[in-house]
């Protein structure tokens, strides 16, 4: 009874977070979605410095603000053809936003605790009335991301193709000079999904569910449909252990289930030989 809303919500999570994660991979900004969720972070340590409840909607409303101004930040590094760059840039903002969070909440005697509830999160205490919310948003933002999918994969990969992404080849930067608005418009709803989920999983356990299935999932499979397969797979099973092992060992369930999904490259490492097997069979088959 109390693991299933969790679990219910690292689902819709997986959902979102590892299609969102591949196209964050293709675009070569890694990091973005850790700059975004702690400065989401920031904008609730605000609004609990100003008197609000640090997870009523006042701090909602104010996470939401300061993600909306990184995104359309993160929609201007476009135009920065040197990834490393746009690296160098992300890893500051994500720096100075955590600096800024730990002076804000230091001024209250409580602030340094809810700094560590902003990084882990208290998704074990999700209510269904939270998940039906984050769900019927999330339902809307998926189906927005279908209908604009070719034109999300121009501007990620340079090109479209069949399927629900493009080939998974990181295009070169500058490979296409795409609408600023429509690259505005998929940070928004990145922002959006950042926001919402901080608010209950933390900065931690949101990054790991954005990076490490889509990452895993690359390291095994080259079409990329298959690939967000596999990262819908393997992120569910490293939510499901990291949710059972906290359960089992009474280990924080954020942290832990964080940790359960930073093996996930490891498997996929692991079991390359067998992708490649079974694809040379799949080739011999149909040659």
């Amino acid at each position: 009874m109390i693991l299933l809303p969790a679990l219910a919500l690292s689902v819709l999570m997986i959902i979102t977070h590892t299609y969102l994660g591949l196209h964050v991979l293709a675009r070569g900004v890694i990091f973005v979605d850790l700059a975004l969720a702690q400065v989401a972070a920031l904008g609730a340590s605000l609004a609990f410095l100003l008197g609000h409840d640090a997870h009523g909607s006042a701090a909602l409303a104010y996470a939401f603000g300061a993600a909306l101004l990184a995104a359309v930040g993160c929609a201007c590094l476009r135009k920065i053809a040197d990834i490393t760059t746009r690296e160098v840039i992300i890893g500051c903002v994500y720096v100075v936003a955590s600096a800024l969070s730990i002076l804000i909440l230091s001024r209250s005697s409580v602030g340094m605790e809810e700094l560590k509830t902003l990084l882990n999160g208290n998704i074990l205490w999700v209510r269904w009335q939270e998940v039906g919310v984050i769900g019927a948003v999330y339902s809307l933002l998926v189906a927005a991301q279908i209908l604009l999918r070719k034109r999300s994969a121009v501007l990620a990969f340079g090109k479209v193709a069949p399927g629900i992404l493009p080939p998974a080849t990181l295009a070169h930067p500058c490979a296409s000079q795409g609408s600023f608005g429509r690259e505005l418009l998929f940070f928004m709803a990145f922002a959006v999904v950042i926001t919402l989920a901080v608010q209950i999983a933390g900065v931690l356990l949101v990054f790991a569910l954005l990076i490490i299935p889509a990452f895993s999932a690359t390291l095994l499979a080259a079409t990329p449909a298959l690939r967000l397969a596999l990262g819908y797979l393997l992120g569910l099973m490293g939510s499901v252990v990291g949710l059972w092992l906290s359960y089992a060992a009474d280990l924080p369930t954020g942290t832990t289930m964080v940790a359960v999904l930073g093996l996930l490259p490891l498997l996929a490492l692991a079991l390359r030989p067998l992708a490649g097997l079974v694809k040379a069979r799949r080739a011999n088959l149909l040659s």
